[in-house]
């Protein structure tokens, strides 16, 4: 049963007095999540979803800034569970539920107040200092790590599917069967297992895979239309919404203008964005190499990358050279490719 009120949303509500304790037992376990929002959200849609499936566990409105939820457990809901938290159908935070109670303010990814949430706070900000070194293996290593750690909660869970968002395929099966069923056999696991596979089939080494999208003025293009013979070509998956990929740019031009003359070309691809939000960040950043806009989820499903900015550098003859790499790291191939110092 649920009960919705002004702001607080109670899954399985049960009031648990002295006289039932006695006749019945104890209390079962509640988790409380209180949240505090600033004005833009004002009058939006919570979300709490399960993590292994994304199902809609409750949703409540946000009023004067705050939503607050009570969960206790019952037959069919068990702590700990990881859950996410949605506002316009983005995801904002994460939250464990367990008992006792958290509080959630819109500084932080992770809500503070309890054993396990604690834990993957102090968690997630290391991985953030370890994502800003923009190095993928010390990444893969801890997430790998943290998974191994946190099998038997479920912090275990959210390190083991940022490990296969990223995992060189050939790992995967090895890593699922010795993983527990109650991770292996959810969705998200099954989503990102094929992902692997759709990596593997587009991996170095791999002709790249062609597919369509739009010009900036609604005509359909192709990625084929601008990868061209005799060159190499970086493509470049990016939004306007995504901070690393807009931080990147100044280094992308400065690339471009380095070898644009010895055989190289760029051309972004604008993935999960609105049209004129893209031509309006290609405008605002006097981008000069073509980009193809609405591409929604299409290049995520054809070549299996989880995270943007994701850049892939094909050769001449249309043979993927490289996945995933930084900025600096194909500046270094691009020297060894056409020499000199850069």
């Amino acid at each position: 049963m649920i009960k919705m009120t002004k702001n607080i949303n109670k899954i399985s509500v049960m009031f648990c007095a002295a006289a039932m304790s006695l006749a019945f037992g104890a209390c079962k376990k509640e988790s409380r999540i209180e949240m505090n929002f600033p004005d833009k959200y004002e009058g939006k849609t919570v979300e709490v979803m399960n993590f292994a499936d994304s199902t809609v566990l409750a949703s409540m409105v946000i009023t004067d800034g705050k939503a607050s939820l009570v969960s206790e457990e019952n037959d069919s809901l068990r702590f700990p569970l990881f859950t996410q938290i949605a506002i316009d159908g983005r995801i904002r935070a994460y939250y464990i539920m367990e008992e006792g109670r958290v509080v959630l303010s819109d500084s932080m990814s992770v809500p503070t107040g309890t054993p396990l949430n604690e834990r993957f706070s102090s968690m997630l900000s290391t991985l953030d200092s370890i994502e800003n070194l923009d190095d993928m293996s010390l990444y893969l290593d801890y997430v790998e790590t943290a998974y191994n750690d946190n099998k038997d909660n479920p912090i275990g869970s959210y390190f083991g599917i940022e490990w296969l968002k990223y995992a060189e395929p050939q790992r995967v099966d090895s890593f699922l069967n010795a993983s527990p069923a109650g991770f292996r056999d959810t969705r998200r696991v099954k989503h990102y297992e094929e992902f692997a596979r759709h990596r593997a089939q587009t991996a170095p080494g791999m002709k790249y895979t062609d597919f369509a999208g739009e010009t900036g003025k609604g005509g359909t293009v192709r990625l084929s239309s601008y990868v061209k013979p005799g060159k190499y070509t970086l493509v470049d998956f990016w939004a306007s919404w995504c901070p690393y990929c807009i931080k990147e740019l100044p280094d992308m031009k400065q690339l471009y203008a380095d070898y644009a003359d010895k055989g190289f070309e760029i051309v972004g691809v604008a993935v999960r964005d609105k049209t004129d939000d893209t031509a309006a960040m290609v405008a605002k950043h006097e981008l000069t190499w073509p980009v193809i806009y609405n591409t929604q989820r299409v290049p995520y499903d054809i070549y299996g990358f989880s995270g943007i900015p994701h850049h892939m550098l094909i050769d001449p003859d249309g043979v993927i050279v490289s996945r995933g790499e930084s900025v600096a790291q194909i500046r270094a191939r691009l020297q060894e490719i056409f020499g000199g110092e850069q």
